[in-house]
């Protein structure tokens, strides 16, 4: 008995350490959006202050913080939506059209995902480059959808190995094309699985930023790359950031409470039953 109520005591401590671990940057970031500089810059952290609204006017007035938000916007949505749509394809083609290379290319795109990113960066700069789209946005629409593509093939690989072969073969039978088993027998089966896999990379595509430095210019920065341009050589603007970071993250925070429960089914189910 004892022994179990330890390793209970050890697990809630180990949790508790990570949620602390998790709020408290996000709390204190939050904090310092709503303060003044001189609240920020105390010698000791207070928590009663007199909140401010200044540093959200000036992220939005001064530093082009909606043309930010706009880019990335647009640059999140589009490329989940290519990532999404070609791994799709590429799970199916690699689940239904078995072959002794089947396993190994799925492999090999898996690999594709685990070598460092900042090596693909200045192949991808020079492709970009070549082709006239570097300072568009394009150029981290292009890069975020290349990155994101192999987990989702993996992911979504791991979910259609589990549709019942028998369903497949039912639908071949009535006269159904392979397209055809696709769109009206796996696509809805695997619909928690997209939406997994949709939300992780719209997720990585906003929070992205190496990539995004190097392929945009001024008048397509998306947000954290706006975000560090409150970064100076000399000082940072704490105020100016922490507003633009806190309303970075809200977005993000809104879809994933409201889909938790497919990003919690789909990384779960994906890589156990692939």
């Amino acid at each position: 008995m004892l022994t179990r109520w330890t390793g209970v005591g050890f697990k809630i401590i180990v949790l508790l350490f990570f949620t602390l671990w998790t709020i408290v940057p996000i709390a204190l970031v939050v904090t310092n959006s709503f303060k003044k500089e001189m609240d920020i810059f105390t010698t000791t952290p207070t928590l009663w202050f007199s909140p401010t609204l200044t540093n959200y006017f000036n992220a939005f007035s001064k530093g082009d913080f909606s043309l930010y938000f706009i880019n990335s916007t647009y640059v999140a949505v589009i490329s989940s939506l290519i990532a999404v749509g070609f791994g799709t394809f590429a799970a199916y083609g690699l689940t239904s059209f078995r072959s002794k290379w089947s396993n190994t290319i799925a492999n090999g795109f898996l690999l594709g995902k685990l070598v460092p990113a900042i090596s693909m960066l200045l192949p991808l700069f020079t492709l970009i480059r070549l082709t006239g789209f570097l300072g568009t946005l394009v150029g981290p629409i292009v890069a975020h959808a290349a990155l994101n593509l192999p987990f989702i093939i993996w992911l979504l690989m791991g979910f259609m190995r589990d549709v019942p072969k028998e369903l497949n073969d039912a639908a071949t039978i009535d006269g159904c094309t392979k397209m055809q088993v696709f769109w009206k027998v796996v696509v809805p089966i695997i619909l928690p699985g997209i939406a997994a896999a949709s939300i992780l990379a719209m997720q990585y595509s906003w929070n992205e930023l190496l990539f995004s430095m190097q392929l945009t210019d001024m008048d397509t920065y998306t947000l954290p790359v706006g975000i560090s341009t409150f970064v100076g050589a000399i000082s940072v603007d704490w105020g100016k950031s922490s507003a633009a970071a806190t309303v970075t993250m809200v977005p993000m925070i809104i879809v994933g409470f409201f889909v938790q429960k497919y990003i919690a089914q789909g990384t779960t189910s994906g890589a156990v039953k692939g």
